[in-house]
């Protein structure tokens, strides 16, 4: 699919089962969602240099129909969610090449487990459930493009730490990761891997206690790209996109860059993306 048409496929919506999961877990797994011809076309721009999934085929990502309907699910409400615009922001991107060999010293948090802000805490980004509707706060898809061996050197989760109410042991309660932790050990030991085949996708609370790992496998790189999104409520990261580039997007792709604010602004609120209204 060309980059500067309209998405029409229709989203597919979140099932009970990864709600169930999700909730339980703060992440799931989709495996298999691109096609040959889609995997080999976004991996090869990645092992080209893209930094970002915002050009070319690595633009399709971003609200791809697999990921639009749990998206529109965990960060999104009924009413903002619309024909002509998201009812979501995207806040960033970016792309990772990990070779055999690769280790988490090149990393500036040297792999250590964290999350966005700590999960015994209130806060914006916090994951939420009220009314029986998930509310996710800042929300990380990664698509992985070859393929990951549990064990290996894939993201790593404390699964269901996202809603954890007390202080996992460290030093600072306002540490947004395990460092110093007497427990840091036996959290290590108790977090999830996964395994999947290239062209699935990884979705994920960064409320979730989450690490970066050795990359071992010997078979074949890490080739994966990580996706970032929030409500129209929030902010977390400073977009890094030029206006130039999104505004050769289509127009319903170009709302996941407008701006953070959803009362207001006509009949319609906030729904359209200009250079006078998008995140900063």
């Amino acid at each position: 699919m060309n980059a500067k048409q309209t998405r029409t496929d229709t989203p597919v919506p979140m099932t009970p089962e990864q709600q169930f999961f999700f909730d339980l877990r703060g992440w799931i797994l989709l495996p298999e969602v691109l096609s040959t011809s889609e995997i080999e076309e976004t991996k090869a721009e990645v092992y080209a240099g893209a930094r970002q999934s915002y050009q070319g085929a690595l633009q399709n990502l971003l609200d791809h129909p697999a990921v639009v309907g749990i998206l529109n699910e965990i960060l999104s409400e009924e009413p903002f969610v619309r024909d002509d615009c998201y009812g979501f922001r995207c806040e960033g991107s970016f792309t990772t090449v990990r070779h055999p060999g690769w280790d988490v010293s090149t990393r500036g948090d040297n792999g250590m487990p964290h999350v966005v802000r700590p999960p015994q805490q209130a806060n914006a980004m916090r994951y939420q459930v009220a009314g029986g509707k998930i509310f996710a706060g800042l929300t990380r898809v990664v698509w992985e493009l070859e393929e990951v061996k549990a064990g290996q050197g894939g993201t790593t989760f404390l699964s269901g730490s996202h809603k954890a109410h007390f202080n996992y042991g460290g030093p600072d309660r306002y540490r947004p990761n395990i460092g110093g932790s007497p427990w840091e050990a036996d959290m290590r030991e108790a977090m999830d891997e996964y395994s999947c085949p290239p062209g699935s996708v990884v979705i994920f609370t960064e409320s979730l206690v989450h690490a970066a790992n050795d990359w071992i496998n010997p078979d074949n790189p890490r080739c994966a790209v990580f996706n970032c999104y929030n409500s129209i409520w929030a902010q977390w990261h400073r977009l890094n996109l030029s206006h130039e580039i999104i505004e050769t997007m289509p127009p319903k792709r170009q709302s996941l860059f407008r701006g953070t604010w959803a009362i207001g602004g006509g009949p319609g609120g906030n729904r359209a993306y200009s250079l006078d209204n998008r995140t900063i």
